[in-house]
């Protein structure tokens, strides 16, 4: 049983990461249909194209992130990882306690997480409910309880491998 009290995560840091597995995933849908339009504009001499990629640039994908914020970002997993809350990982899972008492205490099974990564920054474990909804456990909370990284990460490869 590994216990982590008292830790939260920067909203931009969340979205920093959401944003990279998104575009990461999808950057060909952004960026082929403006080259499509750019290149029609420069092989045509014709601004119109050059409008159209512009329009695509400037109004239908900046809608098309607003719909991709409100379906990932703005959910109850996300508040998981940016309300301050200890965390106690033992062989049921991840039990969540949060400060704020207007939040209930959770259970992420082992069986709700899909995989975990990790970065520089943190561990990210990739929950099965949406594609880009993860829980962050950020690096300097487990330094500052001098709790080693590898002890998160090899009780997670021994759930996770199950």
């Amino acid at each position: 049983m590994i216990e982590i009290r008292d830790f939260k995560v920067d909203a931009g840091d969340y979205q920093r990461v959401m944003w990279r597995l998104f575009f990461g995933r999808h950057w060909p849908w952004f960026a082929l249909p403006v080259a499509a339009c750019g290149g029609v504009a420069a092989l045509q001499s014709d601004v119109r194209w050059l409008l159209a990629a512009l329009m695509l640039l400037c109004l239908v994908f900046p809608m098309v992130l607003v719909l991709v914020y409100i379906n990932y970002a703005l959910t109850l997993e996300v508040r998981w990882s940016l309300m301050e809350k200890t965390a106690v990982f033992d062989n049921q899972g991840i039990h969540l306690t949060f400060t704020d008492q207007r939040m209930k205490p959770r259970t992420i099974g082992w069986g709700d997480i899909a995989s975990a990564t990790r970065d520089r920054r943190a561990l990210y474990f990739h929950l099965r409910v949406r594609r880009f909804n993860f829980f962050v456990l950020p690096l300097d909370a487990l330094a500052r309880q001098g709790i080693h990284e590898d002890d998160v990460i090899d009780l997670a490869k021994q759930h996770l491998a199950e």
